[in-house]
């Protein structure tokens, strides 16, 4: 197996969230250590703005980023930047409401093993069962390139050429990483799906996201407006990725 290293993201103000992240310290199957989350609510408006730039890319999101969603977003970032200065060639990057499965260790070294440089492997926390080819499969473990790439930043191996290219591409933000991670025709990253993941999620033991934007409620002209436009968007990149993987 070759990752290097595997990562823990977590916000040092997410105290409940401590006895997890040294679960997974003493889980996980290779050397792990914590990468302190950046916390977009401590992040001054002028820095906030250096980093987003809406309607960058295509096609557009149509909703305005939060403050969790850039902080979200910053923290993976230093973690790329962090591969590449260290020069660890595969990295392991979990999120601090996963929990390990019986088999993961199994399940990462074959996608560390079928990686090829420049792979973004994700480990979902939910079946993986939309459209999608079969790249390498053994038994019962699969890497698999979807037709659509998943949302999600739950637990994923990434190569040092993908963390290059993830940093190249993202000097702004208009979006969440994930719905950046989905967008392979800005990045120029292959991201593809190790089944099964062997990790599931959390979140709901430990109080919830946090990611959210900081109110609890919605004004309804606001959730309308969601409902509305994001089928749209998710037909838009729908049918940009089938398009891009033709």
């Amino acid at each position: 197996m070759n990752v290097s290293q595997a990562l823990v993201v977590t916000l040092l103000r997410a105290t409940a969230r401590q006895p997890q992240v040294q679960r997974i310290l003493q889980t996980c199957p290779v050397p792990c250590q914590i990468h302190d989350a950046v916390d977009g609510k401590l992040l001054p408006d002028d820095e906030l703005q250096r980093w987003i730039e809406p309607r960058l890319h295509s096609p557009s999101y149509p909703f305005p980023l939060n403050v969790g969603e850039v902080g979200c977003f910053l923290s993976h970032r230093g973690i790329w930047q962090r591969i590449v200065d260290e020069g660890w060639e595969q990295t392991l990057i979990v999120e601090d409401d996963i929990e390990f499965e019986p088999g993961f260790a199994e399940s990462l070294a074959f996608a560390s093993e079928h990686a090829r440089s420049g792979d973004y492997v994700q480990f979902q926390v939910r079946p993986f069962t939309s459209p999608h080819r079969v790249l390498s499969q053994q038994s019962k473990w699969a890497l698999l390139c979807p037709d659509v790439i998943p949302l999600r930043t739950s637990a994923q191996l990434v190569t040092k050429l993908a963390a290059e290219r993830l940093l190249a591409a993202s000097s702004r933000l208009d979006r969440p990483v994930d719905a950046f991670i989905q967008m392979r025709w800005v990045t120029g990253v292959r991201v593809v799906v190790m089944n099964p993941s062997c990790v599931h999620e959390v979140s709901a033991n430990l109080g919830g996201s946090t990611i959210g934007g900081g109110g609890k409620r919605q004004a309804m002209t606001d959730r309308v407006k969601r409902e509305v436009l994001r089928p749209i968007y998710r037909f838009q990149i729908a049918s940009r990725s089938r398009k891009d993987a033709a």
